[in-house]
């Protein structure tokens, strides 16, 4: 029986409305020979320049039709893992909006283009599920389109090797990223929608229906975000701000925080909203994505409008192995060569629990290298009185620094001869996390390419503070003046940010010298709480020792509701027991493994891995090892939906 989805008209109505503004805003912004004139960066990435010329068409009128074209004639055409599928959706969307010309120019990028996109590695390797699922789209709709019959036949494959990853695993490898998410999203209801083939457009719509699942069970109305843990975010995306434009596609108003209240409501964007890259990439990548029609069940839908609290998603993902090598110069230097170690390749589970105050999530395992992991990662919402806005929440995320890096502004990663800006700071460290309800418990260690020419190496937990800050941080039973201090040896720390409280108790914390253990300070528009391992003069560590840097916390997380006022939450949550040690035994060859636990309101996280390897031997909860279910989804049954 064919599904009903939701509100398919409304969707258009929306993308109409957003179309229209993109073009009042930003049609102006190119000249007659289709150059970008306007005022943030200069836009000659062909990816970007086709998402302007794709919406401009999108748009319809008479000046945007003719400026799209333009853009599309007078572009630079090169490599680029988005701009095939783009170049495909124009011909199959607006092919009777281009000119001979545009046209011309398109199917030819596409002649030169289309290989590429059927090479090996565009295949669902346990790794960026974005690039394989788009490339899926251009084999096997560029394939019909340029008659070519063995690229299609790789198309078809990669199709199935989705749906062969959503039959073993609850999520895909490249989870719940606010940014690529989407992405997948996006392309899996594009193809749909073009696909001939009965049977090929059936698991599209399948595989996006269980991205529909994922994504709405964790849609936190309360703070209007998709709740983590991420497998790949940027700084936007850690810090709370995405706007989700395909949930907006689909459910509008109904999702508090959008699009067309929030960026779209003028040219210039609130000065404490979070941009990632500038206003126009921005309202160009939201326009693009509400072209498409989404194909979401509407009981999937009603389920995420009538969630009852407390709520949970759990489930597994897999992923490929990997390194830290992806930054490297092409002429590595040996030392460097040595420290880029391999990552084990695996499987694991990840967990996200909600109350209508915040949202916790967790994730055992990262994804890739972990750079853009937010492996454990908390929304809160500070006033439950409030309606949801970007001013009455607050993320929280923690990174792994290795000396003076800073959020909020670009960084250089000196042996990687790169550096990265202001949206995105790099953890620098390797971690499993794993979680009870609102309880967290994440293990930390650096990693080995940072251990040259080191002046601090330090776990900071980041409060992002665009419009408020948190109402008393405690360290242990002393309260911090003005949010700042620090503590010679390592204690909990105690957060009020409005009903939402939190503790953080330190794990081992590997001391090699430092001034603090513990300090909280206001960095670039956050509030940074470190676990310090090290700070002095720069220092080289030899490989072994540097990896055996242990670090990490255990978070608790409440609210006002639930505990009584905060002074009663510091008073339970202060007899936590913790015990956490490296061990090496001769059974074991002397090889080291570090066991970890942690036990307070009648909760029990227990946890031995080497840190070396990254092995785990268990991970338990309350006694029992995690249920590692496929997936899980509070009030659903999850029988109901493709592959399970």
């Amino acid at each position: 029986m064919e599904k009903t989805y939701y509100d398919i008209q409304g969707q258009k109505e929306r993308a109409d409305q957003i179309l229209g503004l993109l073009v009042r805003y930003h049609l102006h912004d190119f000249n007659a020979e289709g150059q970008y004139t306007g005022p943030d960066e200069v836009f000659g990435a062909i990816r970007e320049r086709l998402w302007f010329g794709y919406t401009f068409l999108a748009e319809g009128s008479e000046r945007a039709r003719a400026t799209g074209n333009t853009i599309i004639e007078t572009s630079n055409y090169h490599h680029c893992h988005f701009a095939p599928k783009i170049a495909i959706q124009l011909i199959m969307k607006y092919g009777d909006r281009l000119t001979a010309g545009a046209r011309q120019r398109l199917i030819s990028y596409l002649e030169e283009s289309i290989d590429e996109c059927a090479i090996e590695e565009m295949n669902f390797v346990g790794v960026n599920d974005n690039f394989p699922c788009m490339s899926t789209y251009a084999a096997l709709l560029g394939g019909k389109l340029l008659s070519r019959p063995d690229i299609y036949a790789i198309g078809v494959k990669r199709l199935h090797q989705l749906k062969c990853m959503l039959t073993r695993r609850g999520f895909v490898s490249e989870y719940n990223s606010p940014t690529y998410t989407g992405i997948q999203i996006e392309t899996l209801a594009s193809l749909a929608e073009h696909l001939k083939d009965a049977e090929l457009r059936q698991i599209a719509l399948q595989c996006e229906e269980r991205l529909w699942a994922d994504q709405l069970a964790r849609l936190h109305f309360p703070t209007s975000q998709v709740a983590g843990p991420y497998s790949r975010a940027y700084t936007i995306d850690s810090v709370g701000h995405r706007l989700h434009a395909e949930i907006y596609a689909v459910l509008g108003d109904l999702l508090p925080v959008n699009p067309f209240n929030t960026i779209f409501a003028s040219r210039n964007a609130d000065p404490g909203y979070q941009l990632h890259l500038n206003m126009a990439f921005e309202h160009v990548t939201i326009a693009a994505t509400m072209c498409t029609t989404y194909h979401c069940p509407e009981e999937l839908v009603q389920h995420a409008l009538n969630k009852s609290y407390p709520y949970e998603i759990t489930g597994t993902s897999e992923f490929s192995s990997s390194s830290d090598d992806h930054a490297a110069p092409s002429d590595l230097d040996p030392i460097l060569t040595a420290d880029l170690v391999e990552y084990p390749a695996g499987f694991g589970p990840n967990t996200t629990y909600m109350t209508e105050n915040y949202a916790l999530g967790t994730a055992t395992h990262e994804f890739h290298n972990g750079d853009q992991t937010n492996s454990i990662h908390l929304l809160l919402r500070r006033d439950p009185s409030q309606e949801p806005s970007l001013r009455n929440a607050r993320a929280v995320y923690p990174k792994y620094i290795v000396n003076d890096k800073k959020p909020g502004q670009t960084n250089e990663y000196e042996r990687m001869s790169t550096s990265a800006g202001n949206y995105h700071l790099w953890d620098e460290g390797r971690k499993l996390a794993f979680q009870h309800k609102q309880t967290a418990m994440v293990l930390y260690k650096p990693k080995r390419f940072g251990r040259l020419q080191v002046t601090s190496l330090k776990l900071t937990v980041l409060l992002p503070c665009p419009y408020s800050e948190p109402d008393e941080i405690w360290l242990g039973n002393r309260k911090l003046k003005d949010l700042t201090g620090e503590n010679l040896e390592p204690c909990p720390v105690y957060v009020k940010d409005g009903a939402v409280y939190m503790a953080f108790h330190p794990l081992l914390l590997t001391n090699h010298g430092r001034q603090a253990a513990v300090r909280v300070e206001r960095v670039n528009g956050y509030l940074a709480l470190s676990f310090f391992n090290y700070e002095g003069d720069a220092r080289d560590f030899d490989p072994h020792t540097f990896v055996l840097t242990g670090n990490g916390f255990v978070v608790q997380v409440s609210s006002e509701d639930e505990s009584g006022g905060f002074e009663a939450f510091r008073e339970r949550v202060s007899q936590a027991q913790i015990e956490d040690k490296n061990l090496s035994s001769p059974h074991s060859r002397r090889t080291v493994l570090r066991r970890t636990t942690f036990q307070s309101e009648g909760v029990t996280l227990a946890c031995e891995y080497s840190p070396i390897s990254e092995g785990i031997r268990y991970m338990e909860v309350n006694g029992q090892a995690l249920a590692n279910e496929k997936l899980a989804i509070t009030g659903y049954d999850v029988s109901r939906l493709p592959f399970m």
